[in-house]
């Protein structure tokens, strides 16, 4: 008798297990009620996405502060809430206005004015880059490579991951893809008036050009007859003219033909480039000759990002092709 109870006494001191604890704590309505929600969600159908804003946790200017600590900039608060601000969220609210009998008086401003400001910075500045890095390519390559840039997908991409969807007051939504370019043009801009044109530039350069990392630029810069325009870049150099010459050909009677030609000019090979036919290959060795002489192959250094520029006022005035 006296055993059993020290027994007992024994196994009761002994902790519970954490299968135990979890059976203890798990309710029994728990299952059947999410099964209940999940049936309810079917039948419902395919929702569309709610707008952040219409969740009661919503804090508009804690938003605003984050975006910024996540920029590492200083905003000023009320251009950068105009900055954010479309012009169909004002006019909606301006006809919500008169459905209840109320004169429309909002006296507040869209970002149109600073999306054609930012608009303006970021050509200047990814222009001014790029001629810089870049002095041998030619300019319609270089303006290629801008329009890629300053597109209203590559911009709108960069402003959604940067979380700015959320943070748009629009109509619509979701959010357009030009809805997001204008926004991201009229944040830099809020950005020159808050911190200065420098501080605007900088992140120019950190969100717009960096785009450039690992990108093949020779898909912006392919010559339309590349024989032609190789002769003209030589000419201009004061060599001589382009030799193609036939390296090596292999399984020329089947479907898995590989030529593969050299371009000379003073007995020198200036490019190589390999192709289903001849042609081809004489084609890809002419671009392979010119993107080694623009310095835009695959050798090329990577982009100096602690590059000094002059200040943007200075080459606009330089540039008679700038906008």
């Amino acid at each position: 008798m006296i055993v059993a109870r020290r027994l007992r006494c024994l196994i009761q001191s002994f902790p519970a297990t954490g299968a135990v604890q979890g059976s203890q704590n798990f309710h029994r309505w728990v299952m059947p009620t999410l099964k209940t929600l999940n049936n309810r969600m079917k039948k419902m159908g395919p929702q569309d996405p709610a707008p952040r804003n219409t969740f009661a946790e919503w804090n508009y200017d804690a938003e605003l502060y984050a975006f910024g600590q996540r920029l590492q900039e200083n905003f000023d608060r009320d251009a950068l809430k105009q900055a954010l601000l479309d012009e169909s969220f004002i006019l909606e609210q301006e006809l919500q206005q008169k459905e209840v009998g109320i004169e429309p008086g909002l006296e507040i401003q869209d970002n149109s004015k600073m999306s054609i400001e930012g608009d303006r910075l970021i050509q200047l500045y990814v222009e001014q880059y790029l001629c810089s890095t870049l002095p041998k390519l030619p300019k319609k390559y270089i303006s290629n490579i801008k329009a890629h840039l300053v597109s209203d997908e590559m911009l709108a991409y960069i402003a959604k991951e940067l979380g700015m969807g959320d943070l748009i007051q629009c109509a619509d939504y979701p959010i357009k893809e030009a809805v997001l370019a204008r926004s991201f043009k009229s944040v830099i801009q809020a950005l020159a008036v808050s911190s200065g044109e420098d501080k605007a530039c900088a992140l120019i350069r950190d969100l717009v050009v960096a785009q450039l990392v690992g990108q093949d630029l020779t898909k912006f810069s392919m010559p339309d007859d590349p024989m032609e325009e190789l002769k003209n870049h030589l000419r201009a150099n004061g060599q001589e003219a382009p030799e193609p010459r036939l390296i090596s050909a292999i399984g020329k009677n089947t479907i898995l033909a590989s030529y593969d030609v050299g371009i000379y000019s003073n007995k020198v090979m200036v490019g190589r480039g390999f192709g289903e036919s001849a042609e081809m290959a004489q084609s890809m060795a002419c671009c392979d000759a010119l993107w080694r002489a623009w310095d835009v192959g695959p050798r090329r250094k990577p982009l100096p990002f602690k590059l000094e520029l002059l200040p943007l006022a200075k080459f606009a005035a330089s540039s008679p092709t700038t906008p």
